[in-house]
């Protein structure tokens, strides 16, 4: 199911707004958009579920040139991130068929943090403008609570940046800053080399999320497109007719209460008809043979319990010669014995431990109940219309 509850179209704006249901793989909540581009890379707002998705993300907006995620509740503090796009760049000639999945070429990205208070201010990051295109990158840092401005930084990447095992350079020229506190000590070349190599790859890793956003909305907008050809109404459980979870439930009751009424039934019959047929089914018993059909009628069940315990014992005893046999012959073949034998062996061990261990409870279950069923026939006998005159 698509979790879809609610599809609202204004014909003359042409803006949908679509309604989910909490479910869905990509934990969308709300996806709006404009009919006459409802494709990827165009306007749109998708909002989510943010507490059931890992990286908390609240809202995606969306435009031909631009994309801006809002985030909540995460351990690095980020809650908003921008994106700015370029336009492709026009080639001559033949296509590639996967240019549109690479995604559209990025000029700037910019991601903000909350504060962090284990952080001092002027250390703590409030917000990263990655100038892509411009080859800069710029940081501000949270402000003090006794302050009125905010320290910045500056770094020009190096020109070899983005050649793969390539020895990076710094210089001096390569970075510039503010800080609000002139009392704070300047940082050494070493770690504002270090700090430009983090930065690069916080760079690296920011662009791979926006290509990982871009391609969340793709896969989003093709489930949508498979979901809206083949649509699936989920039904009530209330509604039997049409859900077949609930007929094959509402059968399997019925089922057991035809089994119910049919055991009853059962219950109900006439326990002392056949001993009555033996004598001609009298309209008035005597008190001798009210007697005699009391002790035949107990007589008749304590015989047919004793049965049934010998033919338990029977079958445990049988089941365990056979065992007893079968590990005999285990003995004194194990040395010759295959892989594929030896695993049978032990199956079917395996299968006759449990029969056994079964016809066991079932003989000390039917010791058990046989006492109580004698008694609750004689309570019947006791109690019986054509015998209670006579007990």
């Amino acid at each position: 199911s698509d979790k879809l509850t609610q599809k609202l179209t204004n014909h003359r704006t042409g803006q949908v707004c679509e309604n989910f249901d909490p479910g869905r793989p990509r934990c969308l909540k709300e996806h709006q958009f404009k009919s006459s581009t409802p494709g990827p890379e165009n306007e749109r707002v998708m909002i989510f579920y943010h507490e059931a998705r890992v990286d908390g993300l609240v809202k995606r907006e969306e435009t031909q040139t631009e994309m801006t995620e809002e985030y909540s509740n995460r351990d690095d503090f980020l809650f908003y991130k921008y994106v700015e796009f370029g336009k492709r760049a026009k080639k001559f000639g033949p296509q590639e068929t996967s240019s549109a999945n690479k995604g559209r070429p990025i000029n700037k990205m910019i991601q903000k943090f909350h504060r962090n208070r284990n952080k001092p201010a002027n250390e703590d990051i409030a917000e990263i403008i990655f100038h892509v295109a411009e080859d800069k990158i710029h940081i501000s840092y949270h402000t003090e609570d006794v302050r009125i401005a905010a320290s910045t930084r500056e770094f020009l990447k190096p020109p070899n940046w983005d050649e793969k095992g390539a020895v990076l350079t710094f210089n001096p020229e390569m970075h510039q800053t503010f800080q609000v506190d002139p009392m704070l000590p300047m940082n050494k070349q070493v770690e504002l080399y270090e700090m430009l190599m983090e930065l690069l790859k916080a760079e690296e890793k920011c662009r791979n999320e926006v290509r990982d956003s871009q391609n969340e909305v793709r896969n989003i907008l093709d489930d949508r497109t498979k979901e809206e050809a083949a649509s699936e109404l989920d039904i009530s459980v209330y509604d039997t007719e049409r859900n077949e979870k609930a007929k094959k439930h509402r059968r399997e009751l019925e089922r057991q209460q035809l089994e119910e009424k049919m055991r009853k039934q059962e219950m109900d019959i006439d326990y002392l008809a056949p001993f009555l047929a033996k004598i001609g089914n009298p309209e008035k018993l005597s008190k001798q043979q009210a007697f005699s059909l009391k002790e035949e009628c107990l007589a008749d069940l304590k015989q047919r319990l004793i049965d049934k315990a010998n033919l338990i014992q029977a079958r445990f005893e049988k089941e365990s010669q056979e065992l007893e046999k079968k590990q005999a012959w285990y003995q004194q073949n194990q040395v010759s014995m295959g892989k594929e034998d030896e695993e049978e062996y032990l199956t079917y061990c395996k299968e006759a431990i449990f029969r056994i261990h079964i016809l066991d409870l079932r003989l000390t279950r039917h010791k058990e109940q046989a006492p109580h069923k004698y008694m609750q026939l004689e309570q019947k006998l006791r109690n019986d219309e054509r015998l209670s005159e006579f007990f």
